[in-house]
């Protein structure tokens, strides 16, 4: 079945999308307006605040790390708390990218999609970046929550992949969810450009298309890390994230109908 894929187009940011409207195993679907994901915010325009501002957005989960939102901080976005929820450490990310950084140096060892393989695979193990982003979740669960990175995919995809497996979403619809961004691919490399930020010299053009596009290996391989250890997001997210039995409920009571 074809799943509902709700993006809200921006003029400064890209990837930006509703998670609601997607049906769950057990025939219930995701809420319209309470989980949004997208890619970097610094360049809102005022026409994009006024396009955001009737969502109601109460809370944001800002999963980059402290070098890129120095760089490239979030405006604020009317009555929204900022919770900054880093996932990675900043060295792994574009924004230390430099002639001379370690990311730079993996890029050129690595083959085509390696390093975002590995990199799915390992965030398994941030159980406390994962854990904050919940507990930011689960204040006040029937507000609006943005969470987002600079791409709006790898950091945001695998956030969103759990959440909505949590909530009981069948793979084959987070894996549509993922892939959405590929059709944003245009707009995040202008807004990239614009910034500075994917200037990486020196890398071979088919490592840096890997980088920069979802791929589904990348997501399969997110989850299927999840699920050969903990069996599934539900057991994961109570045995190592933390969560209670009345924390699971309490999202899909609130962010289901």
């Amino acid at each position: 079945m074809k799943t509902v894929l709700r993006e809200i187009k921006l003029e400064g940011s890209f990837n930006f999308r509703d998670l609601g409207g997607y049906q769950t195993v057990d025939g219930r679907r995701v809420k319209q307006g309470l989980l949004y994901r997208s890619g970097n915010l610094s360049r809102l325009t005022e026409s994009d605040m006024e396009i955001i501002k009737p969502l109601g957005i109460k809370k944001i989960c800002d999963l980059r790390g402290d070098d890129e939102v120095e760089r490239f901080p979030d405006p604020l976005i009317a009555e929204a708390v900022w919770h900054h929820t880093p996932i990675l450490s900043d060295e792994m990310m574009l924004g230390q990218v430099g002639e001379h950084t370690s990311f730079a140096d993996q890029l050129r060892k690595t083959k085509p999609g390696e390093l975002l393989l590995n990199l799915n695979k390992k965030m398994v193990s941030y159980r406390n970046a994962f854990r904050k982003v919940l507990d930011v979740l689960l204040t006040e669960p029937q507000t609006p929550l943005l969470f987002h990175c600079m791409a709006g995919k790898d950091r945001t995809g695998a956030v969103a992949a759990l959440i909505l497996s949590v909530l009981g979403v069948p793979r084959n619809v987070i894996l549509e969810d993922y892939l959405y961004t590929n059709e944003t691919l245009e707009e995040a490399n202008a807004n990239f450009y614009a910034i500075g930020y994917n200037d990486l010299p020196n890398i071979d053009q088919k490592v840096l298309e890997a980088l920069f596009e979802a791929r589904a290996e990348y997501i399969h391989a997110y989850l299927d890390e999840l699920e050969a250890g903990f069996e599934s997001a539900e057991v994961y997210a109570v045995e190592v994230l933390g969560l209670s039995l009345e924390d699971i409920d309490t999202l899909k009571s609130h962010l289901l109908e």
